[in-house]
């Protein structure tokens, strides 16, 4: 019994060590992710006689290529810090914007209109190893995030400047976000990772959330 005890002890202790000498030390790291972002933000507008305009088919989607590139510290092999930049890709609409809302009659606007969104993040990242090699993480945090909206429609012969006053979207607004991933340690240094991000704007003038998958690299100086 006491032998099977000290075997199993040993055996326990050598794994961990596996995994502790395969694991990112603590220290400053940067990564990069590269994915698609889906996004749809709703546009509203109203006419010169201040009536509401039907945004419920209208939308822009800038769904498309989005890259983050962040910077943390990784205190232990189950926590760490991480500041990030996120770029989503800039969507353009033409033709037909809006049309009236139930109940009104008037005129359906056309025009053009673009959709630029960028977020700054801080988020708390917590790591559980489930091998020498491969790691499960969690993320959880705030997003700053960024809405520029621009373009022009016409009401009864008249040019409208679109921008985020008048499609009611707040241009700043902060906003949680979560974010779930694997990663595999190629070195005690580098390792790649995929996952799946999302930020949930709260509030009024609120833009669309936003759903971000993607793969990354990552180099860890500890």
């Amino acid at each position: 019994m006491l032998k099977k005890v000290l075997t199993t002890a040993v055996l326990g202790i050598s794994a961990l060590g596996v995994m502790a000498a395969n694991a990112a030390a603590p220290g400053v790291y940067v990564t990069g992710q590269l994915g698609y972002a889906k996004d749809k933000t709703k546009l509203t507008a109203l006419s010169p006689n201040a009536k509401a305009y039907n945004p419920s088919s209208i939308t822009l989607s800038n769904n498309g290529l989005a890259g983050r590139l962040a910077i943390g510290y990784q205190f232990n092999q189950n926590f760490a810090v991480e500041m990030g930049y996120l770029q989503l890709s800039k969507k353009n609409l033409n033709g037909t914007l809006f049309t009236p809302a139930r109940g009104f009659v008037g005129p359906v606007l056309k025009g053009s209109a673009s959709l630029q969104q960028n977020a700054i993040d801080i988020l708390g990242k917590g790591i559980l190893p489930v091998s020498d090699k491969f790691n499960v993480y969690g993320k959880l945090g705030v997003a700053y995030l960024t809405s520029t909206v621009k373009g022009k429609y016409d009401v009864a012969g008249k040019s409208i400047d679109l921008n985020n006053n008048t499609a009611n979207i707040a241009k700043h607004k902060w906003a949680p976000e979560a974010a779930v991933g694997v990663s595999y340690d190629i070195t005690p240094n580098v390792s790649v990772d995929t996952s799946w991000t999302h930020i949930q704007p709260l509030g009024n003038k609120r833009p669309g959330n936003i759903d971000f998958v993607a793969v990354g690299v990552a180099y860890n100086f500890g």
